[in-house]
């Protein structure tokens, strides 16, 4: 799932339209925003990770404290998820799998011609893996279908989520009967990850960096996924959970708000949106809404003071 590859582009968009400049032109509350788009850039060296199972695709972002797995009940965002368990629970079980984007083709398995026997490892089947998309990329897309009125409401109330920035995501997220998600890491270093266990059959589990866990229907997980992941699901059935981001907690309010006004300009997203929609097999719908959106949050306040017009 590497992003490496399009971060040049990201930056030499953000240089053209004034917001590199601006953001360098900013006071001692930016500094850290300041040298996390300078390591992006290649003119700094980025912050060390928090471990050696810690490689996001982008630089760290400096200053940040980071571990695995986090306490959920630290998060009133995670506690407020568990009390609506229920109608959470009520409407994933209704949602058409029609209306999920596959993104089985991101769990093919590592494979490299150094170790010939990896050669061997088979591409995860069809609907192997697949999301129901509540926040996607900076927009919200599911009132595409409208098939989760209470989701969306409690999701949008929850404090500290990550929404509105391009790599936060909310959504329903079903791992078939006998499926493996291979080892990996996130894009960055910026969010902790909620799991609320909606359905959890038997020998279901997840490991991120060393240490292995079992989710539970109505509890949450709270994890970094920049640090290396994988999941499984051992059992007969489909395993079914609501994932929903929030930024790290060390990060400060104006830091993230700059940091969603960096990646949310429609120039940015475009230049990884193919990528990263290039792992799903995306109905026409979806991508029209995407589209659609793009433009029209050129517009939001925080976009409009760190670009040019």
């Amino acid at each position: 799932m590497a992003h490496k590859a399009h971060l040049p582009q990201v930056v030499d968009h953000m240089r053209v339209g004034g917001f590199f400049d601006r953001v360098m032109s900013g006071g001692p509350e930016l500094a850290r925003v300041q040298q996390f788009l300078l390591s992006c850039a290649g003119e700094r060296v980025a912050a060390a990770p928090g471990g050696r199972l810690q490689r996001p695709d982008y630089p760290c972002f400096p200053g940040l404290h980071h571990r695995p797995w986090h306490d959920p009940q630290a998060f009133e965002a995670a506690r407020l998820l568990e009390a609506a368990f229920e109608p959470i629970r009520a409407e994933a079980l209704r949602l058409r799998q029609v209306d999920e984007l596959d993104y089985s083709a991101a769990a093919r398995p590592w494979r490299s011609w150094k170790r010939p026997w990896t050669l061997l490892r088979p591409d995860a089947a069809p609907r192997a893996w697949t999301v129901h998309l509540l926040h996607h990329m900076g927009v919200r897309v599911e009132d595409l279908h409208g098939a989760c009125p209470q989701t969306m409401a409690v999701v949008d109330a929850l404090p500290g989520t990550c929404t509105a920035y391009p790599w936060g995501d909310a959504l329903f997220s079903a791992m078939d009967a006998r499926s493996h998600l291979r080892a990996h890491c996130s894009i960055d270093n910026l969010r902790v990850r909620l799991h609320l266990g909606l359905v959890v059959p038997p020998r279901c589990r997840m490991r991120v960096g060393h240490d292995t866990r079992s989710w539970q229907e109505g509890r949450c997980l709270a994890f970094e996924d920049s640090f290396e992941h994988e999941v499984w699901n051992g059992s007969d059935q489909r395993r079914v959970v609501l994932i929903v981001d929030l930024w790290h907690p060390d990060l400060t309010a104006i830091e993230t708000r700059v940091l969603t006004a960096g990646f949310r300009h429609s120039g940015v997203r475009r230049i990884f949106m193919a990528e990263r929609l290039g792992m799903t097999r995306s109905p026409q719908p979806y991508l029209q809404r995407l589209e659609a959106e793009l433009h029209r949050q050129d517009q939001d306040e925080a976009v409009r003071a760190y670009w040019n017009p």
